[in-house]
């Protein structure tokens, strides 16, 4: 059973300033051993006997609203938590650092028309409170974030506005105030999209008989030069035949592509169509226009021929059904014989005009590739599922599928996903992964073929420990090591990362009680996640590399000490840390030596410091306790 607590003071709504008693009311079956206060999920205090109180340095805070909350632990380990409240802070720390905000789609120059969505992704040193959409200075509205990662949406009805140039901005707010903007996009309003306009004439001159991009297929220039438009002009040219030598079945040649439609389209083209079938009752030669898996317009014969002794234009045909959308427009030319004699369908086509349409803006599909595991491996427990992507715009996520079933989604690189294989069945399986961007094409990594063993045994699990703030900490020293002090800045900014203005080295140690791990367990994977609290310059400049180090126990006392900063570790240089700014981020897998560093029998601390000493000032700050999570996966024989 978990504790009860609420919180007695600061009452809710509050203005506070200066050092601030935070108090709690906590109760529990067999007794409470700690209460923690947390301040915007932060850790600034604890008590381990009642009355329950710590203080809370309001000065070192930024003015305005923050969340204050309470949490108890029992000697069971049972963690109870308090309601939230929120108070407002003055004579605190000034927060005059705007948001950065960015207009990602649409792009600037764009044209565009009906109802779109706005999309911009906005990051502060705090937080971001809202985004607000403009259009020529006049707000369109607030946007929402469907995840935690983004990005910030708001649908768009373009068609109130006059057609022409619109300028488009975007601009973000902070608690404290602070407006970031980005208004350097304009785009062109138009409920009447450019045409889409086919004549294979070559008017773009690159060579081929296509005069606009984006087309595919197996039609081909025909060397009949049709002049069925304006002025000379090479037809494309389908022909496909049921085969004379015994190659009876279907044969179908296309010629397709990408179209947005707009509000009222219609198709027009030329055509002029040689079909025969004459065999017998079962064979068929046809011609057909589709919009996706639609058939909108064609020619079909069975038992019969039919020949186009001219040109036949073709059209308007109404495409509203489809307003809005983006579609496949596809022509085919197929025929299908059942005996050693020819049936063809031979196609040509020109003049192709969609009124209201556009080629999309993009229509390039994101990379992906599973890379790990790899093909062929066993596999059991808990299994890390890794993958990259990568999109010419920008990839917004990728999905992790298990024999075409969905097993989870990644927002923000690395992608990873871990899979519970015990309850699998044992036996081959195929592993594969689908990347999106950010409007809506998919692309799909090879498949990679697995083998679950289920073997009888124990199976696996995963574990999520959050380290423990009380022996968290930062030390700081020179670029040789020596003079190293503790630092004292962990409960208004986190944990320093980097070189300090004050030109010292910081390392960061985190402490984990890892003995949940189950006895007998054989660890396969674990990985730390920081939290991102603030910084100054890029600390990874010149290729440097955040790293690992992993203690099985303690480096020293346990506590933070001056001797932790260059203390032996159990394993060295275990993961790295990617580069970030903001949010989350996790290190890469520990290395086969930093699995077994890792104490399942009680403590286990891990350092983080920068491989290389920085030239100049740039470091960050990252958060301890449920801001630095150790994930474990172990299987248990």
């Amino acid at each position: 059973i978990a504790p009860t607590v609420s919180l007695s003071q600061p009452l809710a709504g509050a203005s506070v300033s200066g050092n601030v008693t935070l108090a709690a009311d906590a109760s529990d079956n067999v007794g409470v051993t700690l209460v923690e206060f947390l301040v915007d999920d932060l850790l600034v205090g604890s008590d381990s006997q009642a009355p329950w109180q710590a203080s809370w340095n309001a000065s070192a805070a930024s003015n305005g609203a923050h969340r204050i909350r309470a949490r108890a632990v029992d000697a069971a380990g049972n963690v109870g938590s308090s309601a939230e409240i929120s108070v407002s802070v003055s004579g605190g720390v000034s927060d005059t650092t705007p948001p950065s905000v960015d207009l990602v789609y649409p792009a600037n120059g764009a044209t565009v028309g009906g109802t779109l969505t706005l999309a911009a992704v906005a990051s502060d040193n705090t937080a971001v409170a809202s985004v607000e959409f403009l259009v020529d200075g006049d707000s369109l509205g607030q946007g929402s974030m469907a995840a935690q990662s983004g990005p910030w949406t708001l649908d768009w009805n373009t068609t109130a506005l006059a057609p022409g140039a619109h300028a488009l901005s975007v601009r973000a707010l902070d608690p404290s105030g602070n407006l970031g903007t980005d208004d350097d996009t304009t785009v062109i309003v138009s409920q009447n999209l450019p045409q889409l306009s086919e004549r294979y004439s070559d008017a773009d001159g690159n060579g081929d008989h296509y005069d606009q991009a984006g087309w595919s297929g197996d039609f081909v220039a025909d060397p009949d030069n049709a002049t069925a438009g304006a002025g000379p002009s090479l037809s494309a040219y389908g022909y496909a035949s049921s085969g004379s030598g015994c190659q009876v079945g279907w044969k179908t040649r296309y010629l397709q592509r990408s179209v947005t439609l707009g509000s009222n389209p219609q198709l027009r083209y030329s055509r002029k169509l040689d079909l025969k079938a004459n065999i017998n009752t079962s064979t068929v030669a046809r011609f057909r226009v589709l919009i996706g898996s639609t058939i909108v317009d064609e020619q079909s014969v069975t038992y019969g021929s039919y020949v186009d002794s001219t040109w036949q234009a073709r059209g308007p045909i109404d495409l509203s059904s489809w307003a809005g959308q983006s579609v496949t427009l596809r022509f085919e030319s197929a025929a299908y014989a059942n005996v050693c004699l020819e049936a063809w369908a031979k196609a040509r086509i020109d003049d192709i005009e969609i009124a209201n349409a556009s080629a999309p803006s993009d229509q390039t599909p994101p990379s992906v590739a599973l890379t790990s595991p790899t093909a062929g491996v066993t596999l059991t427990g808990v299994v890390s599922l890794q993958a990259t992507a990568s999109d010419d715009t920008g990839v917004v996520k990728v999905e992790f599928y298990a024999d075409g079933s969905l097993l989870g989604v990644d927002q923000q690189a690395p992608y990873t996903w871990s899979w519970d294989t015990s309850a699998v069945a044992a036996g081959a399986h195929e592993l594969s992964a689908k990347a999106y961007d950010a409007a809506g094409n998919v692309g799909s990594a090879a498949v990679v073929p697995v083998t679950i063993d289920g073997g009888g045994g124990g199976g696996g699990g995963s574990l999520s420990l959050s380290s423990q703030a009380a022996d968290d900490g930062y030390v700081k020293a020179t670029a040789s090591g020596g003079s190293p002090a503790v630092g004292t800045l962990e409960a208004y900014y986190g944990l320093a990362l980097g070189r300090g203005s004050d030109s010292k080295y910081n390392r960061a140690l985190l402490s984990f009680d890892t003995s949940t791990i189950p006895a007998g367990a054989t660890i396969t994977a674990a990985r730390l996640r920081l939290t991102h609290r603030g910084g100054s310059g890029d600390p990874w400049s010149g290729g440097n590399s955040l790293v690992v180090d992993v203690r099985s126990g303690c480096f020293g006392a346990c506590t933070t000490e001056t001797g932790d900063y260059a203390a032996t570790a159990t394993a060295s240089a275990v993961a790295t840390v990617p580069a970030f700014s903001s949010g989350e981020q996790p290190s890469s897998d520990f290395n086969a030596t930093g699995l077994t560093a890792i104490n399942p029998n009680g403590q286990t601390q891990l350092r983080l410091r920068f491989a290389q000493t920085q030239g100049s000032t740039a470091y960050l700050w990252v958060g301890s306790g449920m801001q630095a999570v150790l994930e474990v996966e172990y299987v248990v024989p």
